[in-house]
């Protein structure tokens, strides 16, 4: 936690478990390595403030209980629950998930103005998989997308069957 409250830049990767089973789900061959990558606390276009942090986009929405505050949730959810013949996103299985077979890197940017440039540059170069925006639209984003509207509406129950 310390040091993630400014803003940054920051990517997920994945073990070869965990690419293995995201391979299956989406139906694509996904590489153990980075795939994902996002900001948090940019300037907006418009020229005002974000008020997101490293910490609260890490912890609280793409770790948090809930994939409709999260794209990699949704993304992630989305792919394991084909994987598993779901009908719907499991957060609870899906957090499990993500701790079990994901890193984060985050890097923390002084500049909040240049976050945009500096994300486009890395998905530019490293071209994460799970990104839709600002990438190339690929068979696998395309399947994908696809999954993410199946998936993508409200939220499975938790463990004490309240919706989250």
């Amino acid at each position: 936690r310390a040091g993630l409250h400014p803003f940054g830049t920051y990517s997920w990767w994945v073990d070869e478990a965990g690419a293995a089973e995201l391979s299956a789900g989406l139906g694509h061959q996904i590489q153990p390595g980075i795939v994902y990558a996002g900001l948090a606390g940019a300037t907006r276009s418009g020229g005002s403030s974000s008020a997101n942090t490293l910490w609260g986009r890490i912890a609280t929405m793409h770790l948090g209980k809930n994939h409709q505050f999260s794209t990699l949730r949704l993304s992630l959810g989305s792919i394991l629950a084909c994987a598993h013949g779901q009908s719907a996103i499991d957060e609870v299985q899906l957090t499990r998930w993500m701790h079990a077979h994901l890193r984060v890197l985050p890097i923390p940017v002084d500049d909040a103005d240049s976050l945009g440039d500096l994300e486009t540059g890395i998905l530019a170069a490293l071209d994460p998989l799970l990104n839709l925006a600002k990438v190339e639209r690929t068979p696998s984003r395309q399947r994908l997308s696809v999954l993410r509207k199946q998936y993508g509406g409200a939220p499975a129950a938790d463990d004490g069957g309240s919706a989250t």
